[in-house]
């Protein structure tokens, strides 16, 4: 693999201009062209960082000098652009959710397979330094807690509020926070149970806040809060605990501070911050690099295409306790 890595970056809008100006700075990676269907912002992000755009992705597809592409569109498109994407021999990071469905990412699953491309799904959570750091420290968690409120909204524009689009506000983005419990737990989610419903956003005809409780295989158990019912200056936007015998970490300030208490020391706590101003920016460099790390060994990425598909599974399975009133149990998927 040549050294740097060219980059297409498909999608240009909020999280698409956050990759573009990493691939931009990444002294291992070249930002060879922007795409997105509005030629006015794929010029403006090009232009912003000296790369050609276009609003053609057959043409980036066949564009035989670029190694990868960067999807950041609108859910719906990620099967259909990733599986084209595998099939050019393109690598890949995906934006999450993976798709819109289960479905849709075994397919996307298969082609990464057949190809023998990396692919990693944009999981930037797993990444901060707030994460490893509490992944370490608890190596063996009892209790976990992922906490996650947007402030109330009565804005229905949106993209993410149209299921066809985005495959659920809930979903959307809650599969971070399940990727990262999944991460914290070093285990897979057994079964859930959940209630929530549309209780905040008025006409959205949809879930807006949920609660659930996750079961891992190898006994830790989870509690997840996630919608729009406001945000907290105590809590945060991303708020996580991982518990253990006599040692927990906690991490807030959208994944950016991690404070660590070990009551088998001494001095008990102790904290790390991500040095990083803007929240939305905290992790997705390291994400970035961790990708080109994968495309130049040749070897699989984390978070990769399983942790996509099982992240969904199971945020679907959140929503089916919800409307079911039932638990819910996770099915093993082939391998």
């Amino acid at each position: 693999m040549p050294d740097p890595i060219r980059v297409a970056l498909v999608g240009c809008g909020f999280q698409g201009r956050y990759h573009a100006a990493n691939i931009a700075a990444h002294g291992r990676a070249e930002l060879a062209v922007c795409c997105d269907i509005d030629e006015a912002l794929a010029t403006a992000v090009g232009d912003r960082h000296s790369a050609a755009a276009t609003t053609d992705y057959q043409a980036v597809l066949d564009d035989a000098t670029i190694d990868a592409v960067v999807i950041a569109t609108t859910t719906n498109t990620h099967a259909s652009l990733a599986i084209a994407a595998a099939a050019h021999g393109k690598h890949v990071l995906l934006e999450k959710p993976m798709a819109l469905d289960v479905t849709e990412c075994l397919a996307i699953e298969e082609a990464v397979a057949t190809a023998g491309i990396t692919m990693m799904i944009g999981y930037k959570f797993r990444f901060m330094q707030s994460a490893i750091a509490a992944r370490h420290a608890v190596p063996e968690p009892l209790v976990l807690t992922a906490h996650t409120l947007y402030d109330y909204t009565q804005d229905t524009s949106s993209w993410v509020n149209d299921r066809s689009l985005s495959g659920g506000r809930v979903t959307s983005s809650m599969v971070h926070s399940v990727d990262l419990l999944r991460f914290l737990a070093g285990a897979e989610v057994t079964a859930v149970t959940a209630i929530g419903g549309n209780l905040a956003i008025e006409g959205l005809n949809d879930l807006d806040n949920v609660v659930a409780t996750l079961q891992f295989d190898n006994g830790a158990v989870a509690s997840l809060v996630h919608g729009t019912a406001g945000e907290s200056d105590l809590l945060s936007v991303w708020s996580f605990q991982t518990a253990g015998r006599g040692v927990n970490a906690t991490i807030h300030q959208h994944g950016r501070r991690v404070v660590i208490h070990d009551s088998s020391t001494d001095h008990p706590a102790t904290a790390t911050v991500d040095k990083i101003d803007d929240p939305f920016a905290a992790g997705m460099m390291e994400l970035l690099d961790a990708f080109l790390e994968a495309i130049a060994a040749g070897g699989p990425a984390s978070a990769g295409p399983r942790d996509g598909t099982m992240a969904l599974l199971i945020c679907q399975a959140i929503e089916a306790a919800v409307a079911t009133g039932r638990s819910q149990h996770i099915e093993s998927l082939p391998a």
